[in-house]
This record gives structure tokens, C-alpha cells and sequence, in this order.
């Protein structure tokens, strides 16, 4: 029984050295590729029995993160928030209630929720339903009065001043504010004439004060259309290019309180139970203050499912709301009421006391927002080597990072995609022009092992380093 232990141990002990010499063999082969001749890659392989790197190249090279930052923010928030947070939103009715008469305004306090609306997740409680379903409880069937959405929990700028104010307009750039609605977006309709003017335009779900302005040059030929946000006016205003055509297009809202606002009110009008009057001057703003009440407090899902779903879809949006709430938690800690303009660098200095404390440096993670959206966001590879070591030996009430995050599947080419190892390794990706980057675990249930790859500046094409960096994973667990 000895002898077959002691062979067993140096077996084990032959097979790690294997593992350590083949995984080195497969990093050497994947940075000498051509398309990486001029590249900034940095790789790193940890061993998580162990703690220790067992393949590596250029482990200290601070490189472009893309979105792989959303793992940072989600470990953090899981420590700081844990694991069954949830936003909440207040309703309140400002007025009188007499023989079912509601008069006043329903208000409803924005306090950071991204959800709210979501389509991306759809099993979560319905705000508008809960109004309507609270109004019929207190016995009332008229309101006379209106809807306010208050936005003010959060300062403006309502983005990250690091992102690229050429993303904003686009549905990944969709901004974080304090009452969001429907992820922040809107499938925007309309039409350009000869003359390049706006004949036509629709949004859906509507906007209130929202519209569309062409700056576009005529052509006869020619479309090649840019979008940007005014957040002042509001509008989507387009510049360029263009025939007279119609475009369709989904788009970052600039305001999404009033998105919400009608919504409920078109609930209101075509609800056969409950009669609406919108009257803003039926209470002024010192009796409604006295006679506040809660109407509802929407609950949004459980932090879990909120990461499960940003970093499966990579959400910009949810991500970074996550990190204006550590700041907007680490604010009111304090008891210091209106938020601050610079809520995001309060909450990234949260982030990385909370990683200095759990015993990760964080002195080499340049993190400038919660979504890896600006191309500020540097780190180099050990950073993410020792925060996924840690992660991987921590549980929040029995929830670990690896297991909220998605399966490799077709994330990094089709050779993984096709390998049995696409169900063994989670991921996150990042990308964006010249950046490519993926930071996980193996095997998926049980991790064994931790690894980061970020390449900036390749000179292929992007499917193709994703391709090469999935058929390196290939090499390395084979």
C-alpha cells in the first residue's frame, strides 16, 4: 500500500513538472506568432493549488484591459455589496388621498438601478406593474396629478469622463444614470431627404423631448452616416453622408427618466381600473413634501444575477453601475448626501483598498471606470494572476467569481469552440480596436489553474488573434 501511495505522489509530482515545462512550451509558441512581431502581450499561468506561476511572458507589462476590467469590478462588488445585494427603487406618493381620488404626483427615486426595464432580465419584477397593482391596493382609481421620474442621485456626467465621447451614442456606450430604464436604450427610426434633413423620426419605447438632427452633407451615392449624443438638447444628432434613405438603429438614451415616466403614464391611460388626469399643478411642492408616502420599493434581481448577465453579455452599462454603487456606498458611509461629479474615482479607490486588503497589489491596476470601455484601463497580467488566485479560493456565501462566469463556447475562435475544453474553461473577454484580452479559469466546476492573456496592437485581424489566443488555451489544458 506504501509503494503504490509513493509511486502515486511521484507520478503526481512528474505530471506538474510535465504541466509547468508544456505549459511554457505552448506560451513560447503563442507570443512568437508574426502577428504579434509588434504587439504588447503579456501572459500569465497560475497555478491555484499551489499560488504559483507556472508560465509566463512579460507578466509586469501594463497593457489595455477592454473588458476583461468587469471581472475587477465584480469581484470587488461581491466583497464590498455581497452576493444577494439588490438595487432598490422607491416610489412615493406627494399628496392627498380622498374617497379613491389620488392627488398629487407619483415620484419615483432614481438610486442607481440599471435594471429596471431590462430586457436582458426579463423574470425580474415589472416597475409599471408594480405601481399600477400598489395604486389599485390603496383603493385608488383616479389620479389627478403627475408622474415624475427624479434623476438626481447621481451627478452629471452621467458617463465616465475617460470614455470616447464617440461611443456614447452607440448601445454599448449607453450612460449609467441614478433612474435608468429600459438598459438605457432606444430603437430610434427616421428618414433623411435629398436635402439630407431629418423628414421622419420615431423612437421606440417613446421618448419624451428626445429627437433627431442631421448635420449630414446631400450625396447622390454616398452613405457613411456618424452618430453623437447632444445630452443637452437631448438628441441623437447624425453627421456625414447620406441619400435620401431611411435608417433603423439602436441607440444610448441620453434620458431615460422620461422613458420610464411615459410608461407609466400610458399604463395609467389605458388601465380601465385606474382614471388619469395629468395636472402639474394639482400640489405644490411644500404640501407634497409633508404628506409623502411609500407607495413601493422595487427590488431589483440579486447581485449574482446581475454579474452573471454583464459578463456573459458584457454590459457596459451594468458594469459600471456597479462601480458608481461601491462609490455611491462608500459616499453615504460618510453621511455625506448629494453625490459627487468624480462618484467614479470614489468608487475605483473603494476598489482598490478592498484588493489591497484581500492581499492583491494593486498598484500596477490603472482602472478608470468599471466596464474596460476607456482605453485608460491598464494592467498588467500578474495583477489579474493574484486577483484570480484570490477569487478562486474565496466564496461569498458559497458563490465564487468562476462560478458566474460564462463558458469559453465561441468566444475565442472555432477551434476551441469545436475542442471539448469550450465547456471546461470560463472566461471574459475584452475587446476593442488592436486589444484583445481573456482572463478565466480551469477546468470550469473545480479550477485548478488561472490564466490572463491581454494583446494590444496585433496585426491580424481581431477573429484571428481570437482564434490564435483559443487555439493557445487548446495547447496549455490539453
Amino acid at each position: 500500500m506504501k509503494r503504490t501511495t509513493l509511486f502515486f505522489l511521484l507520478a503526481l509530482a512528474a505530471i506538474v513538472q510535465i504541466q509547468a515545462n508544456t505549459a511554457q512550451d505552448a506560451v513560447d509558441k503563442f507570443v512568437a506568432h508574426n502577428s504579434l512581431r509588434y504587439a504588447s502581450v503579456g501572459v500569465t499561468v497560475i497555478d491555484l493549488d499551489s499560488a504559483k506561476c507556472i508560465a509566463s511572458y512579460r507578466p509586469e507589462q501594463a497593457n489595455i484591459t477592454a473588458s476583461t476590467m468587469k471581472t475587477v469590478v465584480s469581484s470587488a462588488a461581491l466583497g464590498l455589496l455581497g452576493p444577494h445585494f439588490r438595487f432598490e427603487t422607491p416610489v412615493y406618493l406627494d399628496g392627498t388621498i380622498q374617497d379613491g381620488l389620488f392627488t398629487g404626483n407619483i415620484v419615483i427615486r432614481g438610486l442607481g438601478d440599471p435594471t429596471l426595464g431590462s430586457v436582458f432580465l426579463p423574470c425580474q419584477a415589472n416597475i409599471v406593474e408594480e405601481i399600477i397593482a400598489a395604486l389599485r391596493a390603496n383603493g385608488i382609481n383616479h389620479v389627478v396629478g403627475s408622474v415624475i421620474g427624479d434623476d438626481s442621485y447621481y451627478a452629471y456626467p452621467y458617463f465616465d469622463e475617460d470614455w470616447d465621447v464617440g461611443d456614447l451614442a452607440y448601445d454599448y456606450g449607453a450612460a449609467v444614470h441614478a433612474l435608468s430604464y429600459h438598459d438605457n436604450l432606444v430603437n430610434v427610426s427616421y428618414t433623411l431627404d435629398s436635402r439630407g434633413r431629418v423628414s421622419q423620426s420615431s423612437f421606440k419605447p417613446a421618448v419624451p423631448g428626445m429627437k433627431v438632427i442631421s448635420r449630414c452633407r446631400a450625396s447622390r451615392s454616398r452613405n457613411a452616416i456618424t452618430p453623437y449624443l447632444n445630452y443637452s438638447l437631448p438628441a441623437l444628432v447624425i453627421t456625414g453622408e447620406s441619400t435620401a434613405k431611411s435608417y433603423r438603429n439602436t441607440y444610448a438614451n441620453p434620458i431615460p427618466a422620461p422613458m420610464l415616466v411615459d410608461s407609466v403614464e400610458n399604463a395609467l391611460t389605458h388601465d380601465a381600473g385606474i382614471r388619469y388626469d395629468h395636472d402639474p399643478e394639482a400640489v405644490n411642492a411644500d404640501s407634497a413634501e409633508a404628506s409623502r408616502t411609500l407607495l413601493v420599493l422595487h427590488k431589483s434581481p440579486e447581485l449574482t444575477e446581475i454579474i452573471t448577465s454583464l459578463l456573459d453579455r458584457s454590459d457596459n452599462m451594468f458594469a459600471h453601475a456597479l462601480l458608481r454603487a461601491i462609490g455611491a456606498r462608500e459616499w453615504e458611509v460618510k453621511h455625506l448626501d448629494a453625490m459627487p461629479s468624480n462618484l467614479d474615482a470614489i468608487g475605483v479607490a473603494a476598489v482598490k483598498r478592498w484588493l489591497e486588503q484581500q492581499g492583491v497589489n494593486a498598484e500596477s491596476l490603472f482602472m478608470r471606470d468599471g466596464s474596460g470601455l476607456a482605453r485608460a484601463n491598464k494592467a498588467p497580467v500578474n495583477f489579474f494572476g493574484d486577483m484570480l488566485t484570490m477569487m478562486a479560493h474565496r466564496r461569498f456565501d458559497g458563490v465564487r467569481l468562476c462560478d458566474l462566469m460564462p463558458k469559453a463556447a465561441g468566444r475565442a475562435g472555432n477551434t476551441l469552440k469545436e475542442n471539448q475544453l469550450s465547456d471546461q474553461i470560463v472566461l471574459k473577454s475584452g475587446s476593442m480596436r488592436h486589444v484583445q484580452c481573456f482572463v478565466g479559469y480551469y477546468p470550469a466546476d473545480e479550477p485548478h489553474y488561472a490564466f490572463a492573456v491581454l494583446v494590444n496592437n496585433f496585426t491580424c485581424t481581431q477573429a484571428s488573434i481570437r482564434e490564435q489566443i483559443g487555439v493557445f488555451l487548446c495547447d496549455l489544458f490539453k
